[in-house]
């Protein structure tokens, strides 16, 4: 019986590396899709003059 307790804790502790690298992806993916809105367009180079119109 404690065997089969020990295997079963063996096999659920395997796991727990591949469940903490999923969950720091997806909170990865979570901060990325909520901060994509909030970036700012690039500064437009002020030095630089538009064409002269013909």
């Amino acid at each position: 019986m404690a065997s089969i307790f020990l295997f079963a804790l063996k096999g659920l502790l395997d796991q727990v590396p591949d469940v903490i690298d999923s969950a720091g992806r997806a909170r990865d993916a979570w901060d990325r899709f909520k901060n994509k809105g909030d970036e700012l367009p690039p500064p437009e180079d002020e030095d630089e003059q538009p064409p002269a119109a013909a």
